[in-house]
């Protein structure tokens, strides 16, 4: 068995990572050291995520870093590659097992491009039609949008207070909302 490093990413809460490692091991490498993300897009850049972050700050030349597949490693073309080229630059042998991809070889390397480049273009298409619909379901008067979770007295009592000189922060804890939120609300008029 070759030691390896793996990497490990759910998007949500309710989906786990078990499936991932298991596959690893199946594969013929015995995982020295983890590094994982949970409820973590693949949106969300790669120094950004704090598994992430930890796995890269870890990562020595000779190493074999091992990922599931490639869309753990982020859904944005120009942070894969970036990635990519961080792992290539500090001398790590990058194995995507769903793909079967390894960059330690030049044909590795450029068919990881390319299906980094079809997994943007793909994610892109899967945001119009979700534009597309949205747009249709307003025309036909059936979205609304996402149900504020302030209610209009609420909003008004923020505003009040804001007013007043009063925290945005600490306004934001007291209704559980974000700080943009409490400060959108108090730009606006009621």
């Amino acid at each position: 068995m070759t030691k390896a490093i793996a990497y490990l990413r759910v998007s949500t809460e309710d989906q786990h990572i078990e499936n991932q490692r298991a596959a690893i091991m199946a594969a013929g490498f015995e995982i020295e050291r983890e590094f994982i993300d949970l409820a973590t897009s693949g949106t969300t850049k790669g120094e950004n995520r704090d598994g992430f972050a930890a796995m890269l700050a870890y990562l020595r030349d000779g190493d074999t870093l091992v990922v599931f597949a490639l869309d753990r490693l982020g859904r944005d073309t120009v942070d894969v590659l970036g990635t990519i080229n961080t792992l290539s630059d500090k001398g790590i042998r990058l194995v995507i097992l769903k793909q079967q991809f390894d960059t330690s070889t030049p044909a590795g390397r450029l068919a990881l491009t390319m299906f980094a480049a079809f997994a943007e273009f793909e994610h892109g298409l899967r945001k119009e039609r979700q534009q597309e619909g949205i747009r249709r379901a307003r025309a036909e008067g059936k979205y609304q949008g996402r149900k504020s979770k302030l209610t209009d007295e609420q909003k008004a009592e923020l505003r009040t207070r804001y007013a007043a000189g009063e925290c945005r922060s600490a306004m934001a804890r007291e209704y559980g909302v974000d700080r943009t939120t409490v400060h959108r609300i108090c730009k606006t008029q009621a």
